[in-house]
């Protein structure tokens, strides 16, 4: 079964949930309904759920319904069903927590940090000359300005920083609070511990370049003080706000970037043919997907044939052909028509593989995978990087797949995420709307021979975390190897 839509791992609901006028929110209900929703369509219940594992998991759900019958909020209930989501370990199973406009927004979380900083203390500390500093040390801010942190030594551990809220647009995050701690052992690079808007705490890579840091996918922070974002490097942060770019960095070599297959495929259809000459007069092409969390794997249809040697063999897929699932999948291809999101021969093609699974209703459903046929092979380019990191998921981990398949190919950077075993993500209808649910509906088909969640695509050049520029890497490998493809 073609794969049209794969899940993003953030997104929105995939279709409306009707309000009722007194939806049963209470939490055991609640929690209830959610485990009930993922027994019946999960597509990957009875991998996790197995006759060694069932008991764990009937302790779990006990559990929770216990402490439910005690949860007095909607964000306690919404803990309870991360802690449920936790157990399946996959990226895809999502549960979010609607605003309901009427009710006041929960205090944050108990066990935030608070460090009491002003921004004029924080300048003193940065430029105190008696004292090393390191190089993330300073005052950061957002691209949107949305938050400015100071990073400074952590007061209660010497090899430690800690990022100190100093301002924020969200009233929840005022002044003082700890967003951020890492360690000082690497100067460049570290794992950090990151809390989210919503007070959840991502253990996450922080590379810094310079004035700049990512830190996992969220973004770029740009310094302030004691030294001061560069024009070079305000243009870095605005390319990257762009999901899509085309740049001939040299006679030799051309550069793609896609960060994100949520684009309409006509969009990168677009970026393709315009530069076409350039690409089949360039030899070395770099496929920039880093940060790219997913989407379509129809964005990236026209990206293949620079790539292609010898056609592309998509796995078997097994579909959960639930009731709600089928629904599901239904309104989606309707969505898909109503929005002209593809030719009508690739929607009619969709549409009959849907038919065909709800032929074989409340089963694993498999279908072959389909085989992606290409007239020819371009002479140019003669080598194709696809350069990637552990923000890569879904549908972006789907290309690594087909890279891996081609002889041109070669996968650069990290690993990526490793959320792909289970994807076309669904939404599932609760009867309280406050809470949403979204799950994968079918399995693929190398789960059953080398599963890649929480693992990902490995690539076939490690480029160290530490490197600063991991496009001038490329090039300069390609430089001191004069590496031919695979023939």
């Amino acid at each position: 079964m073609r794969t049209y839509l794969l899940g993003l791992l953030v997104g929105c609901p995939l279709f409306a949930v009707a309000q009722s006028t007194t939806p049963p929110c209470d939490c055991p209900s609640v929690l209830q309904q959610v485990s009930r929703k993922v027994a019946d369509n999960y597509a990957g219940w009875t991998d996790k759920v197995t006759a060694k594992t069932k008991p764990a998991h009937t302790r779990l759900l006990d559990s929770l319904q216990q402490q439910a019958t005690k949860a007095t909020t909607d964000a306690d209930c919404f803990q309870l069903l991360k802690a449920y989501k936790a157990y399946f370990r996959d990226g895809h199973f999502q549960v979010e927590l609607r605003g309901t406009g009427s009710t006041p927004t929960p205090a944050p979380v108990a066990g935030v940090r608070t460090i009491p900083l002003s921004e004029e203390q924080a300048r003193q500390l940065l430029q105190d000359n008696t004292k090393k500093h390191h190089p993330v040390e300073g005052i950061w801010e957002t691209p949107e300005r949305s938050y400015k942190l100071a990073i400074i030594p952590d007061p209660q551990s010497a090899d430690s920083l800690v990022g100190i809220v100093l301002a924020s647009t969200n009233s929840r995050w005022t002044p003082g609070l700890v967003k951020l701690k890492l360690a000082t052992s690497n100067p460049a690079a570290g794992q950090v511990l990151y809390r989210n808007a919503a007070f959840e705490e991502e253990s996450l890579r922080l590379v810094q370049t310079g004035n700049l840091f990512r830190i996992g996918g969220y973004g770029y922070w740009l310094r302030r003080f004691p030294q001061a974002v560069t024009d070079t490097e305000q243009q870095t942060v605005a390319r990257q706000a762009i999901p899509i770019e085309f740049r001939q960095l040299n006679p030799q070599v051309a550069y793609l970037r896609v960060t994100s297959f949520n684009v309409p495929k006509s969009q990168v259809d677009s970026m393709v043919r315009v530069h076409q000459s350039v690409l089949r007069q360039t030899p070395t092409l770099i496929i920039d997907i880093r940060d790219n969390g997913g989407g379509s794997n129809s964005s990236f249809a026209s990206l293949l044939p620079l790539m292609n040697t010898n056609n592309f063999q998509d796995t078997h897929t097994y579909t959960r052909t639930s009731p709600d699932n089928t629904a599901a999948e239904e309104a989606m291809v309707a969505r898909a028509r109503a929005g002209h999101w593809d030719t009508d021969s690739v929607l009619n093609a969709w549409a009959a593989e849907v038919a065909q699974a709800k032929a074989h209703p409340n089963q694993l459903y498999r279908t072959k995978g389909t085989l992606i046929k290409f007239d020819s092979v371009l002479t140019n380019p003669v080598r194709v990087a696809v350069l990637m990191n552990a923000n890569c998921y879904s549908s972006a981990e789907y290309f690594a797949f087909y890279a891996k398949q081609s002889r041109k190919a070669k996968l650069f950077g990290q690993h990526t995420g490793g959320v792909m075993d289970y994807g076309n993500v669904r939404n599932q209808v609760l009867d309280c709307p406050r809470f949403v649910v979204r799950l994968p509906t079918t399995r693929s088909g190398w789960v059953d021979t080398a599963p890649i969640d929480n693992r990902g695509f490995q690539p076939d050049v490690v480029i160290p975390a530490t490197e600063p520029d991991w496009i001038d890497y490329i090039v300069r490998y390609y430089q001191s190897s004069n590496e031919q493809p695979r023939r």
